[in-house]
């Protein structure tokens, strides 16, 4: 099961991180760290303080200075009665001032850590929403390409609880650079491709196993790579055909708040249901 791997692989890689000098995310905790707590990076002074808000939840409040630019403020997500938040401020290409990356966790089962870019834009800031994503906090924006980039590395969320429950279910990478101002998915990019095979890798053992939840990865990934004929033919020999978990269904029309304003199509099985959600979020062609 994928959370097993993702936690021996968090350790071992935090473990690697630490010992190899590599930059962590910082971490401020109001009540261990203290409230207001500022921290200065380069020019930057970040100020991390604590608010109650109408249920009396933590509010991470950050407040951003540097010379030339207003002070900006944003509150982050709470949850729970001590307000804790992880940053950095890094260059995310070599021609553009440094930026605030911050997170905040909202609380809740496998959910979520809400991530901003909090950049300078002219004579003020701008904040790039990056979204909500599964899991408590990020890893460390890197180059992980080499093209001078910062790459923002998530999982794709859409995968979790589609074909199995959240603990057999294999997200593939998902991959946000910002672009002139705006988070732009670029995951299709050739300059990925050891990420998602390096992926794919790990999800075919599972897939081989006829985890369905972990299949659904494994052809996502060959789909990124060029590969999807292959891979779709290991998948039909292996998944498995005796699942009774309630797939995705199709929605002909709109979508308002995730709801099917239109005919929702039942799929007949597994592989229809996995095809029409690789066609419906962009890995295959409708």
């Amino acid at each position: 099961m994928r959370v097993v791997y993702l936690i021996a692989a968090s350790v071992m890689f935090a473990t690697q991180a630490v010992a190899a000098g590599e930059p962590q995310m910082t971490s401020w905790d109001a009540e261990q760290n203290g409230s207001p707590k500022t921290y200065t990076f380069g020019t930057y002074k970040l100020t991390l303080s604590s608010a109650k808000n109408g249920d009396q939840m933590g509010v991470p409040h950050l407040s951003v200075s540097a010379p030339g630019l207003p002070p900006f403020a944003y509150d982050g997500q709470a949850a729970g009665d001590i307000a804790r938040a992880d940053f950095t401020v890094l260059k995310l290409s070599p021609k553009v001032q440094p930026s605030v990356v911050f997170d905040t966790y909202s609380g809740g089962a496998h959910c979520c850590v809400e991530v901003v870019v909090i950049q300078p834009a002219g004579k003020s800031w701008r904040k790039i929403d990056l979204g909500s994503w599964d899991g408590g906090g990020i890893a460390y924006p890197k180059d992980v390409d080499g093209d001078d980039i910062v790459d923002f590395v998530f999982v794709d969320n859409a995968f979790l609880y589609a074909f199995d429950c959240y603990a057999c279910s294999h997200p593939p990478p998902l991959v946000l650079n910002i672009v002139n101002g705006k988070a732009v998915n670029v995951s299709t990019a050739p300059r990925f491709a050891s990420l998602f095979r390096a992926d794919m890798a790990e999800a075919k053992q599972g897939c081989a196993e006829h985890n369905n939840g972990v299949c659904a990865g494994y052809v996502a990934d060959a789909a990124r790579l060029g590969e999807f004929d292959e891979a779709w033919q290991f998948m039909l020999a292996n998944y498995n055909k005796t699942s009774t978990w309630d797939y995705p269904t199709r929605c002909q029309g709109q979508k308002v708040d995730y709801r099917c304003q239109g005919t929702e199509l039942k799929p007949k099985d597994y592989p229809e249901a996995l095809k029409w959600f690789l066609q419906d979020n962009g890995y295959v062609p409708k």
